[in-house]
């Protein structure tokens, strides 16, 4: 499983999740989703998912910082977290921009690849 939290919901999260996409269409074993957090409202994922019809669902967290338990960093605007079989996290990704984690898209989707094995 691969989870997403943001605080942008722009062209380079689109990027993002476009890599971890790939993944996710060639294995249906893969559990993938992007929660908005910070500030990201419905409507602008929605208009992500217009543009790029993604795979993976979009949401937003009922927390405005994400679910209490994940203890996000709040100076982080992207953080990635990949989940082997059993729910052990296997990878774990943060980010200062959104810039940032497309420039990384490849390695989490790799990540996320390996997390299948």
């Amino acid at each position: 499983m691969v989870l997403i939290f943001s605080q942008k919901a722009d062209e380079h999260l689109a990027s993002l999740v476009k890599a971890v996409d790939e993944v996710q269409k060639n294995n249906s074993k893969l559990g993938t989703v992007v929660v908005g957090v910070g500030g990201v409202e419905g409507a602008d994922l929605e208009k992500l998912q217009d543009t790029h019809k993604f795979t993976t669902p979009l949401t937003v967290a009922h927390d405005k910082d994400g679910p209490k338990k994940y203890n996000l960093n709040k100076e982080a605007a992207v953080t990635v977290l990949v989940y082997k079989k059993g729910g052990v996290i296997s990878k774990s990704f943060a980010f200062k921009d959104s810039k940032s984690a497309a420039e990384k898209a490849k390695d989490i989707a790799d990540a996320a690849k390996a997390a299948l094995e």
